[in-house]
């Protein structure tokens, strides 16, 4: 029996609960990328579309969760669950006065304690003027240990065809890394 300070008391079969946290403690990984961004004229957050939609178009049996991090309905323990559950992630955020969304900054700090193991992740976003967004998740992404994929994908205003193209090559690219 396992009967914790807090939570539930496992009576039955409690080895499944210590197998599992062996389990969790490892590299663990399903086959799944997730992609979280925020969005603040919804060209990030078309990009991610185009992003999952080339992931999917690449490899069928991926799966792969999409999240804007500034949603109200979204908790950010949901989405870092995700995250722990995933081989790769892909970050995406518009740059903002030379920097990134807060909610993104927010859930890459998250991130950046929990110390995941053998995790791959890539960078995208949208600018208007300067365009260093990526290079700051990407810096982020590094120092939470994160093996990066490639050097991201930046998209000047809103997608126009030929960027939706590369965002979808984008998604293909990094389903075929992971495989």
């Amino acid at each position: 029996m396992i009967c914790p300070s807090h939570g539930l008391i496992w009576r039955d079969n409690p080895l499944q609960m210590v197998n599992k946290y062996m389990e969790w403690s490892e590299d663990y990984q399903e086959n799944q990328i997730t992609i979280l961004y925020d969005t603040m004229w919804n060209s990030t957050r078309q990009m991610a579309e185009h992003i999952a939609a080339g992931i999917k178009l690449s490899d069928k049996n991926l799966t792969v969760k999409l999240f804007n991090s500034n949603s109200t309905h979204m908790d950010k323990n949901d989405i870092i669950t995700e995250v722990f559950k995933s081989k790769a992630i892909l970050v995406g955020s518009p740059t903002i006065n030379k920097g990134i969304a807060f909610s993104v900054a927010g859930i890459l700090e998250m991130i950046k304690g929990l110390a995941f193991k053998n995790k791959k992740a890539a960078a995208f976003g949208s600018y208007g003027w300067s365009g260093e967004g990526n290079k700051l998740i990407s810096n982020e992404l590094e120092h939470a240990g994160f093996e990066l994929l490639n050097e991201g994908l930046k998209v000047s205003w809103n997608p126009d065809n030929d960027a939706i193209a590369s965002c979808q090559e984008f998604g293909r690219t990094i389903a075929e890394a992971l495989k």
